[in-house]
């Protein structure tokens, strides 16, 4: 059973540095990343302001990716080093609440844009 949530820190580590990948692209003046802020029912090119999205949704994708990356290692440490008990529990917490946070955060800004 701990290897399954040893699997699932590494995922949501991944997940951080997808985030941050993401972040760096975008703030470069690449394309929306569709994965984190679109999903498969938007398309980029119907944006009404592409700048005005990725200006608004940096900050957010980029607490998601701190977020999760910080969560993930606390959450490998305890699954793989040392047992961390009620800072691993408040780090899921934690983690969970800004996921929740970022999901209406960023669904407001598709109905602000997309609409």
């Amino acid at each position: 059973m701990e290897e399954m949530f040893g699997f699932i820190s590494v995922m949501v580590i991944g997940f951080g540095v997808y985030g941050f990948y993401a972040y760096f692209q975008m703030k470069k003046g690449g394309p929306i990343n569709e994965a984190l802020l679109l999903g498969r029912s938007y398309d980029e090119y119907k944006c009404k302001d592409k700048e005005g999205f990725i200006k608004e949704a940096l900050p957010a994708v980029l607490v998601f990716a701190c977020t999760a990356v910080i969560y993930g290692v606390v959450d490998f440490v305890h699954c793989f080093v040392q047992p961390l008990g009620i800072v691993d529990a408040i780090g899921l917490v934690l983690f969970l609440a800004v996921l929740v946070w970022y999901l209406a955060y960023t669904s407001k800004l598709k109905k602000r844009y997309f609409s």
